[in-house]
């Protein structure tokens, strides 16, 4: 099923969000072992990974927006 631009919008915006959240948290933490710090990089990258595919879902949904 596809996403219609408003809810694209609103995943993109849910995505950026929980990315501005964690960075938040993480500058609250003290640094951790080398496997933590790998830890909360994984998931930092993954929070971009999900902006990135909210953005190109976006994207999708407004060409699909137009040609309709």
């Amino acid at each position: 099923m596809s996403k219609t631009v408003e809810q694209a919008e609103s995943a993109l915006a849910d995505a950026k969000a929980a990315y501005l959240s964690e960075l938040k948290r993480d500058c609250e933490r003290h640094d951790g072992s080398g496997a933590q710090e790998r830890r909360r990089e994984e998931h930092q990258q993954s929070l971009r990974d999900d902006i990135a595919q909210c953005q190109r879902d976006l994207e999708d949904a407004m060409r699909r927006q137009g040609q309709s």
